[in-house]
């Protein structure tokens, strides 16, 4: 069923989008700080690898990849299309914390992750590719937030984003206004 069907419980219509998010998104909202707390928040193209985890591929030069070499942390967020929804305020939005560690070229891991990022991101992505500053980047969740609507929040587990549960904070109920 879909994601909106009204058929679903509010869980099972939250479920049913992250589960199809997983396969759909290109990019994601890269939340980041140094070391000194300044922050930073721009969009990368990514990919999600078969052990979870987001891999980036970022420019050196950029304000972002300085501060995951430094802190080695990060958010990432993924949020629904504001033009698909009735009401901007209410979307959904998953964010994930995340540690970082760079993906050295010559790791066994590099070439297949560089290419399933060409294979999500099109031809512009060969520009990238060839230029030496830019670094391959492994963001590892840790723990996973979705807000579905208006109070309506729920843990996700990062290994599998169909296991929702209520926040701690709502006393192990989900909240809905």
């Amino acid at each position: 069923m879909a994601a909106d069907s009204p058929n679903l419980s509010g869980a099972d219509r939250a479920r049913a989008w992250v589960v199809a998010l997983r396969t759909r998104f290109k990019t994601i909202i890269l939340g980041t700080a140094s070391s000194d707390g300044e922050p930073d928040a721009s969009v990368a193209g990514a990919i999600l690898a078969a052990d979870g985890s987001f891999q980036i591929y970022v420019s050196g030069l950029a304000v972002h990849t300085r501060h995951l070499l430094d802190t080695h942390r990060a958010s990432v967020l993924l949020v629904e299309d504001e033009a698909a929804v009735a009401q901007p305020l209410a979307r959904r939005r998953l964010t994930f914390h995340c540690t970082a560690e760079t993906i050295a070229r010559d790791a066994a891991g590099f070439a297949p992750a560089m290419h399933a990022l060409r294979e999500k991101l099109g031809p512009a992505f060969d520009l990238l590719a060839n230029l030496g500053d830019f670094q391959l980047i492994r963001l590892t969740p840790q723990r996973g937030r979705l807000v579905a609507g208006f109070g309506e929040t729920y843990d996700v587990d990062p290994h599998d984003w169909s296991k929702l549960s209520p926040p701690p904070f709502l006393g192990g109920r989900p909240r809905r206004t």
